[in-house]
């Protein structure tokens, strides 16, 4: 069974029910099977079959989600992009990936043309403004195109990084996709058809929600851009069930003035991932919005949700008692993984209460890191996936994340690699040595902050050097704040201290993540 079986299965239920809206226009399931088969067979008559590799490179749309269904029905491979990358890294991503074709919005096209010098493997572009009826669809037919996928096929090529700052290409079966959608399917409970707002893009976590309401016949409304006062308005003008926000967002939010006169009374989960939300920010919400609050846990390389805590087990967090500390947890493992443990530094699984490394076993585990096979042992190594993550879990079974065993930086939902950064940084003719770390920040969970030990004789300013990464980097990856110190800590050998570092930032934080 593949997600395009049960995205199919949905149109076949209910053909007249709105299946995407966005600022053009909705489309009935009827209408998006219909055009998503269209797609699939156009990208089979010029020869991108199963085993082809496509991109959307567009802001959130009716069109981009169709181009995302119709290239899995086609049996390809969704690279999936982050429009906040530089266009280099991105060129990068789709030239690795060895990405074939890429639909993109007409906004994006002088971005697509620098993409398609710089990765020879990307042979098509096509424009998603005039994809619904435009002329590459020609006389391609609205049949269910006949192709099957070996169950070992990789139908999802997602982009990470390490503690190296290279972005690692995940290859994912379609299990990968299905039983995440499924998943959400057991977590969610809606007494009609629900409405989800797909207002971050749909290239992360908002990809899967979309899908996920899909298969369950569901409405997606798809917002192209984010802005706090559109997304009020959205919730109000189509009823909107179910939206995705990290937690910049959800505080952003709170702090809207119109969030106390729009109509949020439809709502029935604000769900939120990516980061650690402040518990604070929890109550104020379930005071403002009424019990919809949910959290969930996942990661590129292992699907989403693998942990996830309901409106109700929030609301009896924040009745106080024995379960009040569950406003820090993420949730319990999903139905879809099939373990997860708590591994110490020795290789034992560890029991509750004690902290060690998340590692987890299930279908939606990604098949490895494309040409990278040492990557792959490591993280795969003894037959577990190995997050990165540290945490416990409690009695009950409930994951508290309170560390990474990695450098990753996650702001606004996004995770950010130091090592790039500091690159960067260390191009500057002031710096001699630097180290880039996450700091508490109160809107963006962690912002990064950068610990510079000048050149002798140097007196570099901050805003120079927070210039200097935006210029190369982009605004996302830049440092927020700088601190200029005489000497970094180090080990004997030499190496910086970052853990001695981070502890001087979050002395008093009860986790060393926010």
């Amino acid at each position: 069974m593949r997600i395009s079986h049960l995205v199919e299965r949905a149109a076949r239920l209910s053909p007249g029910r709105l299946a995407l809206v966005d600022e053009g226009g909705g489309y009935t399931y009827a209408e998006m099977r219909r055009i998503s088969r269209r797609i699939a067979n156009a990208l089979l008559r010029d020869g991108y079959g199963p085993g082809s590799r496509f991109a959307v490179y567009s802001p959130n749309s009716a069109p981009a989600m169709l181009a995302i269904l119709g290239g899995l029905l086609a049996g390809g491979v969704w690279c999936a992009v982050n429009l906040r990358n530089a266009v280099s890294d991105n060129a990068d991503i789709l030239a690795r990936g060895d990405c074939q074709v890429i639909f993109h919005a007409a906004a994006t096209a002088a971005e697509v043309e620098q993409i398609c010098a710089a990765a020879p493997s990307v042979r098509t572009s096509i424009c998603l403004d005039d994809l619904v009826e435009g002329a590459w669809l020609g006389d391609a037919p609205a049949s269910l195109p006949q192709v099957r996928l070996d169950r070992s096929a990789v139908v999802f090529q997602g982009s990470t990084g390490g503690t190296t700052g290279a972005p690692k290409i995940t290859m994912c079966g379609d299990d990968w996709l299905t039983m995440s959608a499924l998943a959400w399917a057991t977590c969610l409970r809606y007494e009609a058809p629900p409405v989800n707002l797909a207002a971050t893009p749909i290239t992360h976590a908002a990809g899967m929600m979309a899908l996920s309401h899909l298969v369950m016949g569901g409405t997606v409304v798809l917002m192209p851009r984010f802005e706090v006062g559109e997304l009020l308005r959205a919730i109000e003008a189509h009823r909107v069930t179910t939206v995705f926000l990290p937690p910049t967002i959800i505080y952003m939010l709170l702090a809207h003035p119109e969030l106390a006169t729009r109509d949020t009374s439809s709502l029935r989960y604000v769900l939120s991932s990516a980061a650690p939300i402040a518990p604070a920010k929890i109550a104020e919400l379930m005071a403002r919005l009424g019990p919809v609050f949910a959290q969930a846990w996942g990661q590129t390389e292992t699907g989403f949700p693998m942990t996830f805590i309901s409106p109700a087990e929030v609301e009896e967090a924040l009745a106080e008692g024995p379960a009040a500390q569950r406003l820090l947890s993420c949730g319990r493992q999903t139905l879809v993984v099939e373990a997860l443990e708590v591994l110490g530094p020795d290789g034992d699984l560890l029991g509750p209460g004690q902290q060690g490394e998340l590692v987890l076993r299930g279908p939606t585990v990604m098949q490895g890191y494309r040409a990278d096979p040492a990557a792959t042992e490591e993280v795969q190594r003894g037959g577990w996936h190995h997050t990165g993550d540290v945490g416990w879990r409690d009695e009950a079974g409930y994951v508290y994340i309170t560390d990474r065993l990695r450098d990753v930086i996650i702001s606004g939902g996004f995770n950010l690699y130091p090592f790039e950064i500091e690159q960067v940084l260390l191009q500057h003719p002031q710096v001699q040595d630097c180290a880039v770390i996450g700091v508490p920040d109160d809107i963006w969970g962690e912002s990064v902050k950068a610990v510079v030990q000048a050149r002798a004789g140097e007196q570099p300013s901050a805003e120079e050097l927070i210039g200097f990464c935006r210029e190369r980097l982009g605004a996302m990856k830049a440092p927020k704040t700088v601190d200029l110190v005489d000497d970094l800590p180090r080990t004997p050998v030499g190496k910086v201290l970052k853990r001695e570092l981070r502890g001087r930032y979050w002395a008093g934080q009860t986790r060393n993540i926010h």
